[in-house]
């Protein structure tokens, strides 16, 4: 599309000293890629000191709202977001697109959330002029296709970690000077007709994007990545401790997940326009269903649950999917959930299961990960 023919030519315009080439980077030693651009986390509020960990401050209340209480949720946003980047072990992972090539390299979400407050708070009126006219154009627009077979991204080159840092630290000064000192504060209690929608706007934008980034973090090979001080450990629950099962039986290794009889009712959705806390466009209104009656399955979907429709041939049978899943199936010729990886002959269907930074045995009482085709 247009934007993308623009950004490319932006891209092409910049000096070869404003890019750093793939193939000139190498995976190095672990090494710190960038100071915080913002407050470090012991210093953040939703700081935990006797664990080291920094933990994530609730949706504010603009009805209750003062400066400081918004500082703080800023501030809690915006380093949460670096703790994340800080597993990215060198800076060529930063530049490596996931496998399906279907988003930006792990760079544009680094500096993608420090382009949209720019533009934003730009369009409610609250900054005036550009920080960097060339990052509020190549950063601004993440994924505009929806078709996993669209290829045609990822072909160019991208300023470094240091000139996004030094970005996002320029950008940072200026909110927390918005946060601080503007006067159209006194209206966010308004929320919808006030200006400073635009900074909570930016908030919940970016914390939209601390599970993207997650997500594409995860898709990385475990080698480029590290898991970061300052980032929260597993739930002790999460792991049973047992011994690896290759072979899960429901009741055992995983619930027996039988189905619920739900009896018809009525459902109201939508979010009042006089709800104090900041909502996207289409949570507002209000639209009321008669439900038929339907049965749902008392707990999610376990590993377990989906690793009986793996070693049953789910994949390989046509039926079970809709027209468009089995062209997305074929096309990336998947046999199992993308975070699941085969440990012996596939025949034999044993699996790991990849997190974050970390190999795991299955365990099977998880529920499944699995996108939107797989789902249906």
């Amino acid at each position: 599309g247009h934007s993308r023919v623009m950004a490319l030519a932006f891209a092409l315009a910049r000096s070869s000293a404003r890019a750093t080439p793939l193939s000139a980077l190498s995976l190095g030693a672990r090494r710190t890629l960038f100071d915080w651009t913002g407050k470090p986390p012991q210093q953040t509020p939703g700081y935990q000191p006797q664990t080291g960990v920094l933990t994530s401050l609730p949706l504010p209340d603009a009805s209750k709202a003062t400066r400081k209480s918004l500082r703080d949720y800023f501030d809690n946003s915006w380093t949460l977001t670096e703790v994340l980047f800080k597993s990215l072990k060198s800076e060529a992972a930063y530049y490596r697109p996931p496998a399906h090539n279907l988003r930006h390299p792990k760079i544009f979400y680094f500096a993608h959330p420090a382009t949209v407050y720019v533009n934003k708070l730009r369009v409610a009126g609250l900054l005036q002029g550009v920080v960097n006219a060339d990052y509020e154009h190549i950063f601004e627009v993440g994924v505009d296709e929806m078709r996993w077979d669209d290829m045609s991204k990822n072909e160019m080159k991208w300023p470094t970690v240091a000139e996004c840092a030094a970005y996002r630290k320029e950008v940072y000064g200026r909110i927390v000077d918005i946060i601080e000192n503007h006067p159209a504060f006194d209206t966010v209690g308004s929320l919808e007709t006030s200006k400073f929608w635009a900074v909570l706007l930016g908030f919940e934008h970016e914390r939209i994007h601390l599970e993207t980034s997650a997500v594409l973090i995860r898709e990385l090979p475990l080698d480029v990545v590290q898991t970061p001080e300052h980032f929260p450990k597993p739930h002790p629950s999460a792991y049973t401790g047992g011994k690896p099962v290759s072979n899960p039986q429901p009741g055992a290794d995983y619930p027996a997940n039988a189905f619920v009889e739900v009896p018809a009712g009525t459902v109201q959705l939508g979010k009042s326009r006089s709800w104090p806390t900041f909502g996207w466009d289409n949570e507002y209104g209000s639209r009321t269903y008669e439900v038929a009656p339907f049965a749902a399955t008392k707990f999610k979907i376990t590993n377990g649950d989906y690793w009986q429709f793996v070693k049953d041939g789910g994949y390989l049978q046509q039926k079970y999917w809709t027209p468009t899943g089995w062209a997305w199936r074929s096309f990336r010729n998947n046999k199992w959930p993308h975070f699941w990886v085969s440990n012996g002959p596939a025949g034999l269907h044993q699996y790991k299961l990849r997190n974050m930074f970390e190999l795991v045995d299955m365990p099977w009482a998880w529920p499944v990960i699995v996108n939107y085709h797989e789902a249906k």
